[in-house]
């Protein structure tokens, strides 16, 4: 092999090397800009609380990996924000006394009220109101704790469905704003924004 041959197969083999080198570097890329659109995609779901990994390629020993790395393992972390929801209160008569059996609601934020009704099918809803509800014991209280998309206000739908045994009462939707005086964030943390606090007195008035 002559010296021209000679240059000419190292030019060869050169330009195979930066070529198969720029197409590490795009396929790379590429699985980059695929998890960027597959993370964008689930947090547009609604999907939360979930951590996956997608390996780019084999990794590297490592005891503390970067959270993105050209090559080994990309971390991925999707969700949306959440809120812990504390609500305790009691009931109460138009005259101060406790009214036990009540039902209580928290209501969800897109959830439309109209004199007093939730509006939509009927047969979901009493669904929905059976599987959310807590009662009031003898003395009127009740407890909720819930977790949901956080809020600039909760919403407690009151019922009296027992009939006249213990009075019989107009529904009422109680609003409260969130402040952040009511938010306790000591364990907040990632998606969670901590946990809102509150105590409220609520009265009933006859039918």
């Amino acid at each position: 092999m002559d010296e021209k041959e000679h240059c000419s197969f190292f030019n060869i083999v050169r330009t195979i090397i930066r070529a198969y080198r720029r197409f590490k570097d795009m396929k790379v890329r590429y699985l980059k800009l695929k998890n960027w659109l597959l993370v964008t995609l689930m947090g547009a779901l609604g999907l939360s609380g979930c951590h996956c990994h997608k390996k780019l390629a084999e990794p590297e020993p490592d005891s503390n990996p970067p959270a993105v790395r050209d090559r080994g393992e990309m971390l991925l972390m999707y969700g949306v924000p959440t809120m812990n929801y504390q609500i305790r209160g009691q009931v109460k008569n138009a005259k101060g006394r406790p009214v036990k059996d009540i039902r209580v609601n928290m209501l969800e934020r897109n959830m439309e009220v109209k004199d007093g009704e939730l509006q939509g099918d009927p047969e979901a809803i009493n669904r929905w109101l059976e599987g959310s509800e807590v009662r009031t014991d003898k003395k009127g209280r009740f407890e909720i704790k819930n977790s949901g998309l956080p809020q600039e206000q909760v919403r407690l739908m009151v019922r009296d469905v027992d009939g006249k045994s213990n009075g019989d009462y107009k529904n009422r939707v109680v609003e409260m704003d969130v402040t952040p005086d009511d938010v306790d964030r000591t364990n907040a943390g990632g998606w969670n924004q901590g946990t809102y606090n509150k105590e409220v007195k609520i009265n009933l008035e006859n039918k």
